[in-house]
């Protein structure tokens, strides 16, 4: 092969992510459910029902705060017949709480699950097309672990984005409802011999913001320690893998008496942070367990002198008491959901990272023109590549300069440098999209691409062997005779047992069983790479041999290392790496080193209070 050469692109401006508003980016993602989802109807019905028993529920607190003033004046005038009306009024309020609730739970937990399957096939479908997510593990970014990010992390997107939105518009109802309530009942008090209204609610916002504070205060030291305390714990759990891990390494070298001592130093680690921790949850419980105990009681003492007075009666009394609680609630919902919303931002924020990467794969799997890898499947009769240049994908160069060609029935191996091969491999298989140059193609169903190990579906051996095929379309004989045939006699007994395959069968019963595959499918395109990697030389050869003897008509392109000889095939051809560094696409370049740039977390207020709030609804 000629030396190669590198035709850089025209420069072109860095290319950067725009940086969107955080609830914007999350409604552009899952805002979707309620416009377009194929059951936006039924997620409007049931929305529509969580916002009217939202609504219910508060009408019922603003009735119990009625009743509550109705009973404690039946009380005061000792009026049995009164009571008993109150009594009966209770039970209705309980039996509409009852109903109101129960209704509301269906409602939230259908919504959830709704919106959780619609956004989860979203992301699925985007993630598993045409290669995307094996494209994606190949870039860099916040984007790595997406089977929990699909399975957790959108759960916890949807499910508390709904209790979130639930309880927001609960206070919010709150609120607005009973400081009408507080501020009617609190008449008029003179301060310094001037009148003031309201002064009830005035004390309620004072004792919500004066404990939200306290509890920050306290709070700030107690998740130091806590950190500190995880930190430790996540040591001494490490310190264990490894010692099971490293098992024989160490019973061989009768090294248990040292791994002892080094297990029992981590957890003398943990010690000290659990006492600090201690401290802080100490201060913490101790102003908690104040706080709880003189929340119902402080309006009392306040508003008493004026029932004394006879300004009000014991009803009014217990009706302020109750109407400042309820205001106090409403007003901690940011102090008493922060750690909830900080959970929920961070999630959004990963389901949002692994849709980006999705979308930048996506696009540069799109590109067109001469900076990018042309699949042409338009009749043409072989495989190969025109002009092609293949880069990593940061952009810089592996290979320039390939031009190949496969004729039916022909067979070409071609080796030289590991890395290169395997890419050339990927770019010709459809699934590496950074490059530039022309690739032909066959159409997808009269090709096969096997890499180093094929895929084996857990299940029944008979249904892995001819995946993706539908295991009708192969009889049994003919899976048994394909088995016999590639050196697994063994295995054409169990055709029919269900097992996780991969798991089972060794790297050479896989690569074998590869061949089996394309025995049973008879492509008229086989590309390989690296399939015969794990063989002897003789069993490589021999693997070849079965395929020139089954399929004579099919071409057939090995890429990477085969132990066998290469006197097997009608051409050879060696790759030669590129020097590392010079960059061949120089957009998707600056794309990367714009993605390696530390990333803004959004909502940032929630960082810093939750410091200080995360704990304190614990204790």
């Amino acid at each position: 092969m000629p030396p190669p050469t590198v035709t850089t692109a025209t420069p072109q401006a860095p290319e950067i992510a725009h940086q969107s508003a955080f609830f914007r980016d999350f409604l552009r993602l899952a805002g979707g459910f309620w416009l377009r989802g194929p059951r936006r109807w039924y997620a409007r019905f049931w929305t529509a029902a969580m916002a009217l028993l939202c609504a219910g529920q508060v009408a019922l607190a603003i009735r119990l705060n009625l009743w509550s003033a109705d009973l404690f004046d039946a009380l005061e005038r000792r009026s049995m017949d009164r009571f008993v009306t109150q009594i009966e009024i209770f039970a209705l309020i309980v039996a509409g709480a009852v109903l109101a609730n129960a209704l509301h739970m269906v409602a939230r937990r259908r919504v959830n699950l709704a919106w959780r399957e619609w956004l989860t096939q979203r992301v699925v479908g985007d993630w598993m097309l045409d290669a995307r997510h094996y494209q994606v593990a190949q870039i860099p970014g916040d984007h790595d672990n997406p089977d929990g990010r699909i399975a957790e992390d959108i759960r916890i997107s949807t499910e508390y984005a709904v209790d979130l939105a639930h309880t927001l518009l609960y206070a919010t109802l709150l609120l607005v409802a009973f400081i009408g309530v507080l501020w009617s009942l609190s008449g008029w008090v003179e301060v310094f011999g001037v009148a003031v209204p309201g002064h009830m609610v005035v004390l309620s916002v004072g004792f919500a913001a004066l404990g939200s504070v306290v509890a920050f205060l306290l709070g700030r030291p107690l998740v130091r320690a806590t950190d500190h305390r995880q930190t430790r714990e996540a040591d001494f759990r490490f310190g264990l893998v490894r010692a099971r891990e490293t098992a024989e390494p160490i019973a061989l070298a009768r090294g248990e008496g040292r791994e002892r001592q080094r297990i029992a130093t981590l957890f003398d680690g943990i010690g000290p942070t659990w006492a600090a921790q201690t401290q802080g949850l100490a201060r913490l419980t101790g102003f908690s367990a104040g706080y709880i105990a003189l929340a119902p009681v402080f309006p009392i003492l306040v508003a008493t002198p004026r029932f004394i007075e006879g300004a009000i009666t014991l009803g009014m009394l217990m009706q302020t008491a109750q109407a400042f609680q309820q205001v106090t609630a409403a007003l901690s919902w940011p102090v008493d959901n922060l750690q909830r919303i900080a959970e929920w931002r961070a999630s959004v924020e990963r389901v949002l990272a692994l849709e980006d990467g999705i979308r930048v794969v996506a696009a540069e799997a799109a590109r067109e023109g001469p900076d990018a890898i042309m699949l042409d499947r338009t009749g043409v009769q072989g495989l190969g590549a025109r002009g092609l240049c293949v880069a990593e994908p940061d952009g810089t160069a592996i290979l320039s300069d390939i031009t190949l060609h496969v004729a039916p029935g022909e067979r070409v191996l071609v080796d030289g440098d590991p890395g290169a091969a395997q890419s050339l491999f990927r770019v010709l298989a459809g699934i590496w999209p950074w490059g530039r140059g022309i690739v032909d193609l066959p159409p997808d169903q009269a090709i096969a691409t096997v890499g180093e190990r094929p895929h084996l579906p857990s299940g029944p051996l008979h249904d892995a062997i001819v995946f993706p095929d539908a295991a009708a379309d192969h009889p049994r004989e003919a899976v048994e005779r394909a088995l016999v045939a590639v050196g697994l006699g063994s295995l054409a007994e169990r055709v029919e047992e269900a097992a996780d395959w991969e798991g089972i069968l060794g790297i050479v019963e896989l690569q074998r069983v590869a061949f089996a595959r394309l025995m049973l499918q008879k492509p008229r395109w086989v590309l390989l790479g690296d399939t015969t990697s794990a063989l002897e030389a003789d069993e490589a050869d021999d693997m070849i041999a079965l395929l020139v003897s089954e399929l004579p008509e099919a071409g057939l392109l090995v890429l990477g290392r085969h132990p066998g000889p290469a006197e097997r095939f009608t051409r050879r051809l060696t790759l030669r790496r590129l020097p590392g560094g010079e960059v061949l696409l120089r957009e998707i370049h600056a794309r990367r080193e714009a993605a390696r740039a530390p990333r803004r977390r959004p909502l940032p207020l929630v960082d810093w209070l939750r410091r200080g709030y995360e704990q304190r609804r614990q204790y």
